[in-house]
């Protein structure tokens, strides 16, 4: 059962792509089921994150761009890059953020754009909103869980079609109590998993430290030796194995998007292979049929 469930929800996964590394890229192996998030990172130029949503459209696949609330000057500006985005793509899907760094003009908030009627006005109909299982370092808690309430209030009343796509961590248990949480607010919105590929330890460890994720990466430093050795094989396993168990019993958890921290080309192939099932598992370990990492 447990290789089953790990297909199942790897099964139709994400992976995120940074238009730096597009440069590197001639093609994305990767099945059309399959979508591509690119980031938009403050350091970024527009130009950058639509010279890739190019890139991913020419690869016959569906590209998934942030939109980054705290980057835009005003509405207009938000206006002017959807239009740009409508223009390169057919893809209904975004994922709208607060986004990193200083805010650059009026808008504050990804709530903002949610409530201003420019995504629907745009076509675009499938809204991904970040989810924070072990908060946010540039937000207070508080501020968090009241921010996601007004956004689940807005899906129902504008009959928004909304799905939290949260932050990666190193640990399942804040993950799986955040999911809890969710439920007893009653905050029914689908929720896709936020999972750091196979990489370094060093690697995880300097991505854990610049996006603050909490708890998890104390996780990460105190089991420094074990994470390391899962990591250098595959991924971390046994989180990956506790993650897509849990899938089972929680309704609204069902899917999967990765963050390629070590190397986005030999991430999609790992992922391709546990979607396909190329892998056995051995003393929980994740075997795969033909070595990647």
């Amino acid at each position: 059962m447990i290789k089953e469930n790990i297909v199942s929800l790897v099964d139709g996964f994400t992976v995120e792509l940074n238009p730096k590394v597009r440069h590197k890229l001639k093609s994305i192996p990767l099945d059309k089921k399959n979508n591509v998030y690119i980031t938009y990172l403050p350091d970024a130029t527009e130009n950058d994150i639509l010279e890739t949503v190019d890139f991913v459209s020419k690869q016959e696949l569906t590209p998934i761009t942030h939109l980054p609330a705290r980057t835009m000057k005003d509405l207009d500006h938000v206006s002017d890059f959807l239009k740009e985005l409508r223009n390169r793509t057919d893809s209904k899907k975004i994922l709208v953020i607060g986004g990193g760094g200083n805010q650059n003009g009026s808008v504050s908030s990804s709530l903002e754009i949610l409530e201003c009627g420019l995504l629907k006005d745009n076509d675009f109909e499938e809204i991904g909103i970040a989810g924070h299982p072990e908060g946010s370092p540039d937000i207070d808690q508080n501020t968090v869980n009241e921010f996601l309430n007004k956004k689940y209030e807005l899906s129902k009343d504008k009959n928004l079609n909304l799905e939290l796509v949260t932050q990666f961590f190193f640990n399942a248990e804040p993950f799986i109590k955040w999911c809890k949480f969710l439920d007893n607010l009653n905050i029914t919105l689908p929720v896709r998993v936020g999972f750091p590929g196979p990489a370094s330890f060093k690697t995880l460890l300097n991505f854990g430290i610049m996006s603050g994720v909490g708890n998890s990466l104390s996780f990460l430093k105190k089991n420094s030796s074990k994470v390391t050795d899962l990591l250098t094989k595959t991924s971390n396993d046994e989180m990956f194995i506790e993650l897509a168990n849990f899938s089972k019993e929680q309704s609204s958890f069902k899917n999967f998007h990765c963050f390629p921290f070590g190397g986005f080309e030999k991430t999609c192939h790992w992922l391709n292979a546990l979607q396909n099932g190329d892998f056995t598992m051995e003393n929980d370990k994740i075997v795969l049929h033909n070595k990647i990492f």
